[in-house]
């Protein structure tokens, strides 16, 4: 017998015909390659935005440790001062940052910075208290969580529910390929509309569609669609991604939009899309 843990969120939207899902992740808010100007400008527009919403997804922050591969001597530019926050210092500028959408945030999680950086080493959940500040930890899922979503019904039979599974990713990858075979291994694991990973700093968008059996009445198959979602980053290039020999990626995140449509015979499906 399987026992599954997976932590169940649930988001009643029903006052928003549709919404969009702007994932943000890997902030990497304490090093001086972090854009804070970019992040600010994705949380500014999810608050100009009453029908949009977020998941936080991991790594907001590196958390250099002596333990760790990320190293504090990199926070200094040869010959010069090495200088970074504290983790004091940056839960209060997200906690500031983030406030305003406090109540856009359906979900959050660790990343693997947080994680092996600082809860293995001390048992502290950094995301966790970041969250409890913001009053959502009841949405935090350290190690991900699958997000339900009712939107607006069409009609008086329309109990149509969006699902999310998140998680921040994890290993590494090179290729465009690899990276989405993460997102792939994800999808044999649980079953949901929409599969947000993160953790490659690698903006990417597909579809993993399949027929389902048909019930007994039906003479026919239905095509099943799923969104596969990679986030993007918002560290530059310096430093390990230039000497590894990483391709540089364009800082941001996709954009989901979730929807409904009426077909003819009075049933609903969904309408999900994402651009880059």
């Amino acid at each position: 017998m399987l026992r599954a843990d997976v932590k169940i969120i649930k988001a009643d939207l029903s006052q928003h015909k549709f919404i969009y899902l702007i994932p943000l992740s890997d902030f990497h808010w304490d090093e001086p390659q972090s854009d804070h100007e970019s992040i600010k400008g994705y949380v500014d527009w999810i608050y100009r935005h009453r029908n949009a919403y977020t998941i936080l997804n991991g790594d907001l922050v590196t958390a250099p440790t002596k333990e760790s591969l990320a190293s504090v001597f990199e926070m200094g530019e040869p010959g010069g001062k090495i200088e970074f926050p504290s983790l004091d210092q940056c839960a209060t500028e997200l906690k500031i940052l983030l406030k305003p959408i406090a109540n856009r945030i359906l979900g959050a999680c660790s990343g693997g910075h947080e994680f092996k950086h600082l809860f293995r080493i001390t048992g502290s959940d950094w995301t966790y208290n970041l969250m409890k500040e913001l009053k959502r930890e009841y949405v935090y899922a350290r190690d991900g969580g699958l997000l339900l979503i009712k939107l607006a019904p069409l009609n008086k039979r329309d109990k149509t529910v969006f699902s999310v599974v998140f998680t921040h990713g994890w290993g590494s990858a090179r290729t465009r390929g690899a990276k989405l075979r993460k997102l792939e291994y994800l999808t044999q694991g649980i079953d949901a509309d929409i599969y947000v990973l993160s953790h490659d700093h690698t903006q990417n968008l597909t579809r993993d569609n399949y027929l389902t059996i048909p019930a007994w009445e039906n003479d026919h198959v239905i095509e099943r669609r799923k969104l596969l979602v990679a986030t993007g980053a918002f560290r530059g290039y310096a430093g390990y991604p230039f000497r590894s020999g990483y391709q540089p990626s364009d800082l941001g995140t996709p954009r989901i939009r979730l929807d409904k449509k009426l077909n003819n015979d009075g049933s609903v499906r969904k309408d999900i899309h994402a651009s880059l």
